[in-house]
């Protein structure tokens, strides 16, 4: 059975590994002779990081005419008649002809905080499969809620056609049931699929920490700054990162932990690699040996296994945040949309949520509110490790659910 994973942008954002190492481990259970094309927006590099032989990778170029001018737009669309006028383009398009299904992975790529053209450039690939009439699924995602018109516009004309949409946290649920009227049937409750992504085995994971130079006397917290927060929040880089550093100095010492910051996006867009900030509050620090950076071009499962030796994250990637939930770690997540409240509230009750995992990039730009946040959250990191420690085989029980339905739907037993 041939899927077409779409919605992926680059494993460089080490959040998309994830999802999509999971997703295609998952679906290799349930679907017959299963064979994957992932449409990848850095195809040469993650296919570096599968070397599966049941998985392709291709440059997508589904929504290339929603972006391009008018003219290659017009040439795009005069190709479908004369093939040698775009033929890369429409070879993409005739894989969707011998497929079976299309499953848009992602996250939170349909909504509006990255822009209407993101918008429909992901939601292009899945027009196509609906043109050549195969089932569509979007597979646990954070949807909404959109900010236009236009964007809740062009999102619905796929989504009330689609064979299932799985949401990994309630706040989308019932965005989609309730606001946007998709009927319940459609929409299923999930959850994100990474917290079923393995780490590697306790004696790689022990040789991880002693390689940065960490002891197990001391406690650790990790720390996932988003080199690219501010561009999507139009805020201020400096205040960003002067608040940043008065966390630092707060772990360092009032909480007397070693620091691990963990780049978990390192896109080659100076706007969206994370070691650049990470690399600057080493330089601020004076290259501190309590503050280190796990710089290397770990894997998604890899990262998980640094932070899943800490006892603490604060992170404004969402996967990073993730690996320490999955890993039953105390976790404050700096949200800014619907993804970090939804999956926080869906696992704690409100008091631990507003007391201190769930920090509004709003408020964590203020230092005092984030010091006093941090500070609450690690007061209570046994309480969080212990309430994790009993949610988490229903949380993955869940996860797993999203590809039962498509299983089920695509009528595998």
């Amino acid at each position: 059975m041939k899927t077409i994973i779409t919605g992926v942008t680059s494993f460089r954002n080490h959040g998309v590994e994830a999802l999509v190492t999971t997703l295609l481990e998952q679906l290799r259970t349930r679907l017959p002779h299963p064979e994957f094309l992932v449409l990848d927006r850095v195809p040469e590099y993650d296919a570096s990081r599968v070397t599966s032989p049941d998985v392709r990778f291709a440059l997508d170029l589904t929504f290339k005419p929603s972006i391009s001018t008018r003219a290659r737009a017009m040439l795009l669309k005069l190709s479908d008649q004369v093939k040698a006028l775009a033929p890369d383009y429409q070879a993409v398009l005739a894989e969707f002809e011998s497929a079976d299904l299309a499953v848009a992975t992602g996250g939170d790529v349909f909504g509006s905080e990255y822009g209407h053209r993101s918008l429909l450039s992901h939601l292009a690939p899945l027009k196509v499969a609906l043109g050549c009439g195969k089932p569509v699924f979007f597979a646990a995602q954070s949807i909404g809620p959109f900010k236009t018109d236009a964007d809740r516009k062009v999102f619905l004309e796929v989504a009330e056609h689609a064979a299932g949409i799985s949401v990994r946290e309630g706040k989308s649920y019932d965005y989609l049931t309730q606001e946007l009227r998709l009927p319940a049937s459609l929409v299923t409750h999930t959850a994100d699929p990474a917290f079923l992504l393995s780490k590697p085995e306790p004696a790689r994971l022990a040789r991880l920490r002693a390689y940065h130079g960490f002891s197990s006397d001391r406690p650790l917290v990790a720390l996932a700054p988003s080199q690219a927060i501010c561009n999507w929040m139009n805020s201020d880089d400096t205040q960003h990162f002067d608040v940043w550093c008065a966390v630092v100095r707060l772990i360092l010492d009032e909480l007397g932990a070693d620091i691990i910051l963990v780049p978990h996006v390192q896109e080659l867009s100076p706007k969206n690699d994370d070691r650049i900030l990470a690399t600057e509050i080493i330089r601020h620090f004076d290259f501190d040996p309590r503050l280190q950076i796990a710089g290397g071009d770990y894997s998604a499962s890899e990262f998980k296994g640094i932070i899943s030796q800490c006892d603490m994250v604060v992170g404004e990637r969402m996967h990073a945040c993730i690996a320490g939930l999955s890993s039953a770690v105390c976790t404050v997540a700096i949200g800014y949309s619907i993804k970090a409240e939804g999956i926080l509230c869906d696992l704690f009750d409100p008091a631990q949520v507003k007391g201190g995992l769930l920090l509004p990039i709003q408020d964590f730009l203020d230092p005092e509110i984030a010091r006093e946040k941090v500070r609450s959250a690690w007061k209570m990191r046994d309480a969080v490790k212990a309430r994790l420690n009993k949610s988490l085989p229903e949380v993955k029980r869940r996860a797993a659910l999203t590809f039962d339905l498509i299983a089920n739907r695509m009528g595998v037993c």
